[in-house]
């Protein structure tokens, strides 16, 4: 027979119906052997989980307790400092400008532009790093013995003129840039073809206004 519950009482008769379904159905379970081992079983394996919890906690504590506290004032001195920016900021066109202090001949002025003005400056910090180009070329490719840097511009013609030279493994376009900077100061014979052939807009203009200012100093 089915039970009666005084909430159930409180509510509209389509809802009572329904309340009163669902407890007889739960006091059915209830009363089910296999229900009951199968609640006694999830509320042991809840007092386990509460036993292992409590213990963990007890442990931490004794751990914290075990850890000396760090007088105030004893971290003094030991903040870390934020690393210096080593970046580069340096534009090829400074860089270029930086190379010809001192420097009056006007195609070499011409060619070291024509570099710091390609690829922001590439062959002209190569020059600077690259020790590999300074190892082919038997000397710096940066000649610091006078009062200002300013490119070694014979050490880059035998670089181009050497066999097996490291400018070799540069793509086409990139050797071509260099050849035609050597070539405003005479360090290295070029023929014209391939640059109409290879040399992209930007670098044919840039190649223009290179042979300008040479031919205007």
């Amino acid at each position: 027979m089915k039970g009666s519950s005084p909430f159930a009482g409180e509510l509209p008769d389509g809802r009572r119906e329904t309340a009163m379904e669902w407890m007889d159905t739960a006091r059915e379970l209830a009363e089910d052997p296999l229900v009951r081992a199968a609640a006694g079983e999830v509320v042991r394996g809840l007092r386990a989980l509460i036993r292992r919890v409590r213990r963990g906690r007890g442990s931490v504590a004794a751990r914290s307790e075990a850890v000396p506290a760090i007088p105030a004032g004893a971290t003094e001195g030991t903040e870390t400092t934020p690393m210096a920016n080593t970046v580069d900021t340096t534009t090829g066109e400074h860089l270029a400008e930086d190379l010809l202090q001192g420097v009056g001949n006007e195609y070499m002025q011409a060619a070291t532009r024509f570099l710091g003005a390609h690829r922001d400056g590439y062959w002209l910090r190569r020059f600077e790093e690259d020790q590999e180009l300074a190892a082919a070329a038997g000397c710096p490719l940066i000649d610091r013995d006078g009062r200002h840097p300013s490119v070694a511009w014979s050490a880059v013609g035998r670089l181009l003129t050497l066999t097996g030279s490291p400018v070799t493994r540069s793509s086409r376009s990139e050797a071509l840039v260099l050849e035609f900077a050597a070539s405003l100061v005479g360090e290295c014979p070029v023929q014209l073809r391939p640059f109409l052939q290879v040399f992209d807009d930007a670098e044919f203009t840039a190649a223009l206004q290179a042979l300008r200012a040479a031919r205007e100093g």
